[in-house]
């Protein structure tokens, strides 16, 4: 799959959850805030414990090809609806984000441990605890997935990247998700990632792909071929 590698050869791709959360509050006239109770402000404590979740996963989870990855299992919240006038108090809340995992965690599992998070900081809130939040998983469910390093497959690219540039490929995993997993999961074929393109500007400003590694991986993808 030619995902936006750098021309490094990635024999893993992570894995993510998107999720829908609903937070209930209780709305009032701003003039006469404390008689409501703010959804954004009974989110908060929910956000700052999916950062803390973060860091704790990425200090102890290990995979010896994510060790360069500062954040190997990125959780995200990507959208936050709440309130429907700025003088009300905000009676409902609505955040959409994403969670990583790394090859090796499996779905379901995983999706116990963040409900189960979630749900333990709702407990310790008087108001949350009689009205707890709702949670969704919806759109994209990606699992992760691999093929050993030394795999034939991985080795026919070292070769083909070799004969078009000379060096020898990195060699690394990947904090997303592409269609590899479809290939191994279901199609119980090897799949790897390599290709031009760096995911640090895509889905971004600027967003663009290097001539140069464009016509290294096309040179290497026809010595694999050809081989």
């Amino acid at each position: 799959i030619t995902e936006p590698t750098r021309l490094a050869l990635v024999p893993a791709q992570g894995g993510s959850l998107v999720f829908r959360l609903e937070v209930p509050g209780r709305s009032a006239h701003a003039a006469v805030r404390d008689e409501g109770v703010s959804a954004l402000e009974k989110f908060m404590p929910i956000f700052e414990d999916l950062r803390a979740f973060e860091e704790e996963r990425n200090a102890t989870l290990y995979h010896p090809l994510y060790e360069r990855l500062r954040n190997k299992v990125p959780i995200n919240v990507g959208v936050v609806r709440a309130g429907n006038w700025a003088s009300t108090v905000p009676e409902s809340l609505v955040a959409e984000g994403r969670v990583g995992l790394i090859p090796g965690e499996e779905i379901e599992g995983f999706r116990e441990t963040v409900a189960d998070r979630i749900a333990a900081v709702a407990g310790r809130d008087p108001w949350l605890r009689e009205n707890p939040p709702k949670l969704e998983w919806f759109g994209g469910q990606f699992a992760p997935a691999e093929v050993p390093p030394d795999a034939p497959i991985c080795e026919a690219i070292k070769r083909a990247h070799e004969q078009a540039t000379g060096e020898e490929p990195i060699v690394e995993g990947v904090p997303y998700g592409a269609d590899m997993r479809l290939f191994i999961r279901f199609g119980e074929m090897p799949c790897v990632m390599y290709g031009a393109g760096d995911v640090n500007v895509a889905h971004a400003p600027n967003e663009h792909v290097s001539i140069t590694e464009l016509t290294t991986a096309t040179r290497t993808i026809a010595c694999l071929l050809a081989d």
